[in-house]
């Protein structure tokens, strides 16, 4: 049968094979800076003492009980200052302790010294949790002790100093370091001093000190920390649920106990374990639901301020498909982030595609008293080259701990530029499009894991919506032209009889300059046809001609009638018949422009489905519409509809017509229609469809009346 004293040897032999794997991801993790060497090589020497502690454990001769003995007291007392000169080390302070580091060492020399002389150790006693302890000189055991216990504590409490004062990702680190040193003092040295005066505590510290190596390793090796305000919450979640599990299971047992008095006898563990394994098994299945909504909860009831800017931010995710144009998103990215996430600075900066250069294209914070123009990022910059390779967040602090140093210098006198702790990149393709640059957090937190994640959707989505505008750009382009080769076409046609009518006049002119009625008529003929030929190119050339947003009222009517006059040589290659339904002018307040490209494309759509001498009906009115949704009020719309009589659109086809890049024609781009419902959306109002096979098709505008 194994006995316990056999478990717990092989238990502290695991810590010491522990220990010596942190040693290693600690000394690798941070080899480019003082405390991982120092750091590594005291959980090094912690391997050696926990090794050495295992022959408590075990039976041996009593010369070989007093060597180990020596040999783990001898790596207990070098491990202290060693701790305080890790401690000293990570907050890089090795210079203004020097003389408390020397003292420090000192004193374990001198400690060394007397436990091998025999001063200290004078033999070998028995004892109750361990095969065999040290039996010390009782005279200059609380020297040794405070030793043992003064270092530590001196170190943490610098720690906890420079905790107070430091901002970012070293205050959490800290905090983090006090933490694991804390559970790691109180399983070892709190438990192993007081064995001398008979406190025989039982070392159940060990069962668990794997999990606090494991711990304090993370915090030295890994570069993005967990926000320890979601760490408390989900201790204290999954300590409420230990504690509910504990409670079911005394009320079970105590109403079982009073139910039957005598069945808590011979079968009390085999009840106790069914008991715990029914609980265990409904929350297995009940946890995986419920947790994460439970612990968000808790987080937000603990630490409401904390996570609003990260709901702030998943609705900007959803709002930047609604933003009509790029340096809107971009402006609303750097706003948002500056306030909800509350940065010294936000800046955006895309790539220019003439120069390669990044430029700043959005901010929010820089101030006046920066030149923008400064704030420029070569194609060869060491941000650029480090972002397009490594294809993560590039965080300032992260860099110091784990880039070269030629590297590290670089990128640090760029990031200075930029005034910048954080910088995202924007990927598309595997190409680096642009980035974001955050400066420090006001509460001087760190960027914690789940910050750079959002962050980098953000990121993302927003490279994505940038793309998207710039598509919509091109094919707004793109459709003007194609319209304007229409139109272009017909110009001659449009044009061709009024300037026939102004040569004849003007032939005729020399011979009948004296006729007051030739005079009269010619006069009233040529402004007439002047003004029409003047019309249908200041119509074009609107159309053709890129311009800005501009909101105006525009009456309906004349919308449509200027559509028309557009797409009017199209309409009369193919012998189509158009016919205006007017009901009434309703005034709405649009970009004309835009509006004009909705309704070329829609009447363009018609044409394109009709056969030579087909139908087209175009009509206006108004409507009125719950804007509620609940009936709270109505609001009135001016309505356009283009009706043909063409094929119709099948019922498959139907339900995709707005989705971008979907099209059925063979050059089509498959973007008209969904640029068009994004043109009316932004304008408030909406488009719909509705369609008859073999009897033709509806589009209906809707657009709230001023």
């Amino acid at each position: 049968m194994i006995s316990m004293l056999s478990i717990y040897y092989h238990v502290v032999l695991i810590n010491a094979v522990v220990s010596l794997c942190v040693a290693g991801a600690v000394f690798w993790r941070n080899r480019y800076q003082a405390v991982g060497p120092v750091l590594g090589l005291t959980m090094s020497v912690m391997a050696m003492w926990l090794f050495g502690l295992a022959h408590y454990f075990s039976p041996m001769p009593g010369a070989k009980e007093l060597m180990w003995a020596r040999i783990t007291l001898t790596a207990s007392v070098v491990i202290n200052p060693m701790f305080f000169h890790a401690m000293c080390a990570l907050v890089q302070k090795q210079r203004r302790y020097l003389w408390w580091l020397v003292s420090a060492y000192a004193a374990a020399a001198v400690f060394i010294t007397l436990i091998w002389s025999g001063f200290i150790v004078e033999g070998i006693k028995p004892s109750i949790i361990m095969d065999h302890y040290i039996h010390y000189n009782r005279r200059l055991y609380p020297l040794l002790g405070l030793h043992i216990v003064t270092w530590q504590v001196f170190g943490a409490g610098m720690l906890a100093y420079n905790a107070w004062t430091a901002t970012g990702y070293k205050r959490t680190q800290l905090v983090y370091f006090i933490v694991a040193w804390v559970i790691v003092f109180l399983t070892t040295s709190a438990i192993m001093l007081p064995l001398e005066y008979d406190f025989n505590v039982p070392p159940f510290g060990f069962l668990i000190l794997p999990i606090n190596f494991a711990f304090l390793a993370y915090v030295m090796a890994k570069a993005r920390l967990a926000d320890y305000n979601v760490v408390i919450a989900r201790v204290l979640l999954h300590a409420l649920t230990v504690l509910i599990v504990f409670v079911l299971s005394l009320l079970i047992t105590s109403v079982t106990t009073i139910v039957a008095p005598g069945f808590m006898r011979p079968q009390q563990m085999l009840f106790m374990v069914v008991q715990v394994t029914a609980i265990g098994l409904a929350l297995a299945v009940a946890l995986p639901r419920w947790l994460p909504r439970a612990e968000r909860m808790m987080q937000e009831r603990l630490f409401g301020g904390r996570y609003g800017y990260q709901d702030a931010l998943s609705g900007l995710v959803r709002e930047l498909s609604t933003l009509p144009t790029i340096d809107q998103v971009l402006g609303t990215v750097a706003s948002t982030l500056h306030t909800q996430m509350q940065t010294s600075q936000v800046l955006v900066l895309m790539q220019d595609s003439l120069s390669g250069d990044y430029k700043l294209q959005a901010e929010s914070g820089l101030g006046l008293q920066v030149d923008a123009d400064s704030l420029l990022l070569k194609e060869d910059s060491a941000i650029v080259k480090w972002l397009a390779e490594n294809r993560d967040e590039l965080v300032r602090e992260e860099m110091m701990r784990t880039a070269p140093v030629w590297q590290r210098q670089l990128l640090e006198a760029e990031m200075n530029q930029l005034k910048a702790a954080v910088c995202v990149p924007m990927v598309l393709d595997g190409r680096l499009v642009g980035l974001i640059s955050l400066g420090e957090k006001l509460s001087r937190d760190m960027f914690f894991v789940s910050d750079l994640r959002l962050l980098e959707t953000l990121a993302t989505e927003v490279a994505l919506a940038v793309r998207y505008r710039r598509m919509e750009d091109e094919v707004f382009r793109k459709n003007r032209l194609v319209e304007l080769g229409t139109i272009a076409a017909g110009v001659a046609h449009e044009i061709r009889n009024p300037l026939a009518s102004i040569k004849t006049f003007a032939q005729l002119m020399p011979e009948r300059m004296e006729d007051p009625e030739f005079k009269n008529e010619f006069s009233k003929l040529v402004l007439k046809d002047v003004d029409r030929i003047t019309k249908v190119i200041e119509s074009m050339l609107a159309f053709a001609r890129p311009s800005q947003v501009n909101i105006k009222e525009q009456p309906s009517n004349d919308l449509v009638e200027e559509a028309i006059l557009l797409v009017q040589p199209r309409l009369k290659a193919k012998r189509i018949e158009l016919t205006r339904a007017f009901h009434g002018n309703p005034v709405v307040k649009v970009d004309k422009h835009q509006i004009l490209q909705v309704l070329v494309n829609l009447l363009s759509n018609a044409a394109d489905a009709l056969q030579d001498k087909g139908k087209i009906r175009v009509a206006t009115g108004m409507s009125q519409r719950d804007i509620a949704g609940g009936g709270n009020g109505n609001r009135g719309f001016a309505v356009i509809e283009v009706n043909d009589n063409g094929p119709g659109i099948p019922a498959a086809v139907r339900n995709r017509l707005f989705d971008p890049f979907f099209t059925t024609k063979k050059e089509g781009t498959g973007l008209g229609l969904s640029i068009s419902q994004k043109i009316v959306r932004d304008h408030g109002g909406s488009i719909t469809v509705s369609s008859v096979e073999g009897k033709g098709t509806t589009f209906q505008v809707s657009l709230p009346l001023q």
